[in-house]
């Protein structure tokens, strides 16, 4: 009798597990085969369509969530199906939406920049650009050693529109530029560093150049920068006076410098 009822829990179990694999390759074949239906719809439900897949929140550990490439399918469909589409007009937006939450933070700036380009008067362009800084500071918190995401928040910047200026981004935009600045600069003293070490002191002296071009205010008053400068300064040069008059500049600048002992040596 147990020996049955074993057998018969085995046979359930191996029925509810086949069941189970069914409705799996059903939910699989409708995915695939949805797309067909999909691509039958309006340039509106095409649309609405993108929107919802995009905000879908991942609900289990691997199932749930925006599926990327129903989405790209999408909006390559409504490219070509309704090419002067308004709602055409926000695709470079939902290429960089996905882009960015798939951390594809580059790509998602190419995407957002080419929305900006070609849709000046569009409503979501403060979003547009803001997601330009946005995806530049994803880039500068992923690399320790690269300063371009920095110069590229740097230089976009300085070209925002009075609009922009206005907005509700302002803050969290100007957040990321200071944050920016603070980076090149940090990274600029490092990497002079590492070049004095070598003793390439002209190339140390050019990346402290380069970062006076794109953030003059915070090297001219870093007492390490400055110091570092005049350091360079007095291996390339060979006019001795104008070595110790910027030395003397530099003392009643910085009169607290932790470098002032090693001026002196110089």
């Amino acid at each position: 009798m147990s020996l049955t009822l074993k057998s018969l829990g085995n046979i359930i179990a191996f029925m509810l597990f086949r069941l189970i694999l069914s409705g799996f390759l059903i939910f699989s074949f409708s995915s695939c085969t949805g797309k067909i239906t999909i691509l039958k719809g309006t340039e509106k439900e095409l649309y609405d369509s993108i929107i919802e897949e995009i905000n879908k929140e991942r609900k289990y550990l691997i199932l749930g969530g925006t599926d990327y490439k129903k989405v790209e399918h999408l909006v390559t469909t409504l490219q070509i199906r309704y090419p002067y589409s308004q709602y055409t007009r926000e695709v470079y937006l939902f290429q960089g939406d996905i882009s960015y939450k798939r951390k594809r933070h580059a790509t998602a700036i190419r995407h957002y920049k080419e929305f900006v380009k070609n849709q000046i008067n569009h409503p979501k362009i403060n979003y547009a650009t803001f997601k330009i800084f946005d995806s530049y500071s994803k880039l500068i918190k992923n690399t320790d050693k690269d300063i371009g995401p920095a110069l590229g928040v740097i230089d976009a910047y300085r070209s925002l529109s009075d609009s922009y200026l206005n907005s509700e981004f302002m803050e969290a935009t100007t957040t990321i530029y200071n944050s920016a600045r603070k980076f090149v600069l940090k990274r600029t003293i490092y990497i002079s560093r590492f070049y004095i070490q070598k003793k390439e002191f002209e190339s140390a002296y050019s990346r402290i150049e380069n970062a006076n071009v794109a953030i003059p205010d915070l090297v001219q008053n870093s007492y390490e920068a400055q110091y570092l400068k005049i350091l360079c300064m007095s291996k390339i040069e060979d006019d001795d006076s104008l070595i110790k008059n910027l030395i003397n500049a530099y003392k009643i600048k910085f009169p607290k410098s932790p470098f002032l002992d090693d001026l002196s040596e110089i």
